[in-house]
């Protein structure tokens, strides 16, 4: 049986974000593990460059042992790097990303190893970063429309408010780690915190963001052509953004594709 069909048992993610944790002191997850444990997404992890060959192995012997596979390496993406190990029962698969970099306004929101004064070691056994930090994140990419406005639904599908809540303290922390105006993002989160909207702060922060991409113009083209192009014809991509992790019914013309363009190991 896969990892996969063993109902009743912890998740099978869970030894691999262990082992990931005693293995490399740079890793972290940054965000969403409760829904990836419980089933329902993927493991958001940030890591150095100069670690992922080696994260790649971790993962593979993983695969192996919870018997997934085969298991395909995609670095298409703009500084990630997106691991999956094929159920190939459920025409499905189990994913690790792993970040080099995070965007935000087409500027870097933050380096991997930026993260690592954030971080701490979940009860569970695994390294993740502090909920303000979580929070802010998810508040700025998932939660902030273009012209400092609020995405509601998508505030609270990610719990941004129970997590600032949990964590408000850690709010300046995480704010310089971001690089972002750190009175601009308290100031926004007490009034989030309190139920209302912050236009002003918020705008502030995007402002920022928007300057930083305007001086770093390469990073800009990179991520131009990533969503013009890449995310559409890379195969693997599509399977992730737009088939909600589902493989095609024709499995083995997949692989192929695949193949063509990816690092595919057998287990």
């Amino acid at each position: 049986m896969s990892a996969l069909g063993a109902a009743g048992s912890q998740s099978p993610y869970i030894p691999l974000i262990r082992r990931l944790t005693q293995e490399f002191p740079n890793w972290t997850v940054w965000k969403n593990a409760d829904a990836a444990l419980s089933g329902s997404g993927d493991i958001d992890s940030a890591a150095p460059l100069q670690d992922w060959d080696a994260i790649v192995s971790t993962f593979r012997a993983w695969a192996e042992d919870v018997g997934l596979g085969p298991v395909i390496e995609c670095r298409h993406p703009p500084r990630t790097m997106f691991l999956l190990a094929v159920d190939q029962a459920r025409r499905t698969f189990l994913e690790l990303d792993v970040l080099g970099r995070k965007y935000f306004r087409g500027g870097t929101l933050f380096q991997a190893e930026e993260l690592m004064p954030l971080a701490r070691l979940d009860p569970r056994g695994f390294r993740v970063i502090r909920p303000a930090a979580q929070a802010i994140i998810l508040w700025l990419c998932n939660g902030l429309r273009w012209g400092g406005r609020s995405d509601s639904t998508a505030l609270q599908r990610r719990r941004v408010v129970e997590l600032l809540r949990e964590d408000f303290e850690g709010l300046s922390q995480a704010a310089r780690c971001l690089h972002l105006p750190e009175r601009a993002v308290l100031e926004g989160a007490e009034r989030l915190v309190n139920g209302t909207w912050d236009r002003v702060s918020m705008l502030k922060i995007e402002g920022s963001a928007i300057l930083r991409a305007l001086s770093a113009p390469r990073v800009l083209l990179s991520r131009a052509r990533f969503r013009l192009w890449t995310k559409q014809s890379c195969p693997v991509l599509r399977t992730v953004f737009y088939s909600e992790r589902k493989i095609p019914e024709d499995y083995n013309s997949w692989l192929r594709e695949v193949r063509s363009t990816h690092r595919v190991f057998d287990t």
